[in-house]
């Protein structure tokens, strides 16, 4: 049975850890003008607390890097990863997870669709029974063919695999660290990280929130990527699947970037 959220409060010796509260995790690809407004709205979320913001330059040909450096220097919240290439989505999201520091863990997409004034409901939905967390568009503002391909394959998984939490799935996510390490080092570059997410625990629930059109330019999702997405997520959530190993790397990172140790994140 999925556990009931929406009422729950992160555990208290969550609150205690020295430190960030929450590591905000963004893939980013392509996005220069949309992070400034991302940070700023994440800043001004005041149930927040303290938190980092992790930005993963995912092989942009555009100037997010330059601003995602821009936003380090500026603000010691914010820490900066810079891949080696365009190593996709979710290998983007799984390296950022592997440099938080904090006890929880939000990913959002970095093209303000999941409000970041909506990781509140995320974190109260966090409670002891429950160690991840999809925030579920309320009413998506996705294209028909994103929407219905979504649903199409949630489906599938749910026949092939047996399991329920496969119905659920969101980008906007929230987790407990202890996860982290469960996660794979090397599972090639054909990874998604809610398969990893789903054999790590069951103790999985859902919250509504909001779901806002794109601001700036267009989804980097192709009819044929939606397609192959599906195909890598349904082979690699089956139990026969989730239990081998692979020796390929999911992601090389070029650079990482520190918080000035003498400026306090509050």
């Amino acid at each position: 049975m999925m556990p009931a959220v929406g009422q729950i409060a992160i555990r208290p010796e969550d609150r205690a850890v020295a430190g960030p509260r929450v590591s905000i995790v963004v893939p980013v690809f392509n996005s220069a003008s949309s992070l400034d407004d991302l940070h700023h709205r994440i800043d001004a979320v005041e149930d927040l607390g303290s938190r980092e913001l992790i930005l993963v330059n995912d092989g942009s040909g555009d100037a997010s890097w330059e601003r995602i450096l821009g936003l380090c220097r500026d603000h010691p919240d914010v820490r900066g990863v810079d891949l080696t290439r365009n190593w996709g989505q979710h290998n983007a999201l799984l390296a950022g997870i592997h440099s938080a520091s904090a006890p929880v863990i939000v990913t959002l997409d970095d093209d303000l669709q999941n409000p970041p004034e909506e990781i509140p409901r995320l974190l109260d939905a966090l409670g002891p029974g429950v160690d991840l967390v999809y925030g579920v568009p309320a009413v998506s503002a996705h294209p028909a063919h994103r929407r219905i391909g979504g649903a199409a394959l949630r489906g599938i998984l749910r026949v092939l695999t047996g399991r329920r939490e496969a119905l659920i799935g969101s980008g906007f996510r929230a987790f407990r660290s202890e996860l982290v390490e469960r996660l794979p080092e090397n599972a090639g570059k054909n990874f998604v990280l809610d398969p990893a997410l789903r054999s790590a625990t069951d103790r999985i629930g859902s919250v509504a929130v909001r779901h806002e059109p794109r601001r700036n330019g267009r989804s980097n999702y192709t009819l044929w990527m939606l397609v192959r997405f599906a195909f890598v997520e349904i082979a690699t959530d089956l139990p026969f699947r989730r239990s081998r190993g692979s020796d390929a790397p999911t992601y090389r990172v070029r650079t990482v970037t520190e918080p000035e140790p003498s400026r306090d994140v509050r």
